[in-house]
């Protein structure tokens, strides 16, 4: 039963009725199909074809169809069919590629200003102060121009996943609990910098190894969001959940420069618009399947548990201090957080 509601939550929040291309021999073409007032986008990602973010690409592809009578489609390539995401982002550069989703701590290999992404902790478990800041206000925005000043790649819009939270097999009941913990995280720099800061010692792996890794107590626990944490089942590998949100992995769908400048403003505008349709399905999914996906957790024996935070923010203001300090658009992003915040 409980398996049951997580995939009952997971279909109703579906964002479009298409599903994901295929045929990798298609993705030979190179070039953006066009005749007269038609145009074929070529939009890729390295998810799964049902993945928040791609369910967020078919929702993007199905409003283009819709608000174009059908003159502009898209053929959607999930699974890494293309390359991973730093050679998505040099395809967008390049053209070779018309759109793609991919993640801040990526676009940190290209550029900085979207390094306030991965600040932890800054928007306090709560995403819809997250969508206010970065699809509903004009800072979002400026971050998405500012991106294509530096990288030549246009921004369309966020898009959007649960939170993460640190999984293990001892309860975590302050920061204390924290010293000493072999960690799996991200190859990330500034990720692996915001653990150590919290007294952890971060283990880079692949994400899937974090279950043989956990069976094999090379780590002592992983941060993943709870929708994966059912999807991968690692609630047989780790006990307990302890709700941290440290930061939420934002994804950010893109659009290369050789593409958006082909249309007519109009069109390019209705581009726009098909993002922030997207960024609104994404944000919709992801709050059905966390709540869905923690009672599944729940039921499957998993212990999740709130834990007083005032320490652990404290501990990690440095790491938001330093990079505010050195990076203008981190300082723009973490105050806009700290006042859509502010009543939590």
């Amino acid at each position: 039963a409980a398996i049951l509601s997580f995939a009952t939550a997971l279909s109703l929040c579906a964002c479009g009725g298409g599903s994901a291309a295929t045929d990798s021999n298609a993705a030979a073409d190179n070039s953006t199909a066009a005749s007269g007032d038609t145009m074929v986008l070529r939009l890729a990602n390295s998810h799964n074809a049902e993945h928040i973010t791609s369910q967020a690409c078919q929702r993007f592809a199905d409003s283009l169809k819709e608000k174009t009578d059908g003159r502009i489609t898209v053929d959607l390539y999930a699974g890494g069919q293309l390359g991973g995401d730093a050679d998505m982002m040099e395809m967008l550069q390049l053209g070779t590629l018309d759109v793609a989703v991919t993640s801040t701590p990526t676009i940190a290999n290209f550029t900085d200003v979207m390094v306030g992404c991965d600040m932890p902790y800054i928007w306090k478990n709560d995403l819809g102060a997250m969508y206010s800041v970065l699809t509903d206000g004009e800072v979002g925005r400026q971050l998405l121009d500012r991106l294509q000043e530096e990288t030549g790649i246009v921004g369309v819009s966020f898009l959007y996943q649960p939170f993460r939270h640190i999984f293990t097999n001892k309860a975590i009941t302050s920061l204390a609990d924290f010293q000493g913990l072999k960690l799996r995280c991200m190859q990330t720099p500034v990720h692996q910098e915001i653990f150590s800061t919290l007294g952890m010692s971060p283990v880079a792996l692949p994400y899937n190894d974090i279950y043989s890794a956990m069976q094999n107590h090379t780590i002592d626990g992983f941060e993943s969001d709870a929708v994966g944490a059912v999807t991968s089942k690692f609630y047989e590998v780790a006990s307990n959940m302890t709700i941290s949100a440290h930061f939420n992995n934002t994804m950010v769908l893109l659009m290369s420069d050789k593409a958006f400048s082909a249309m007519p403003e109009a069109d390019q505008q209705i581009c726009m618009e098909a993002g922030e349709a997207a960024a609104k399905a994404s944000y919709d999914c992801s709050v059905a399947n966390n709540d869905a996906a923690i009672q599944t957790l729940k039921d499957n024996g998993m212990t999740v548990s709130e834990i007083d935070m005032t320490d652990i923010y404290a501990a990690v203001q440095p790491v938001i201090d330093k990079y505010s300090e050195s990076i203008p658009e981190v300082k723009t992003l973490v105050e806009a957080a700290a006042a859509a915040t502010t009543n939590d």
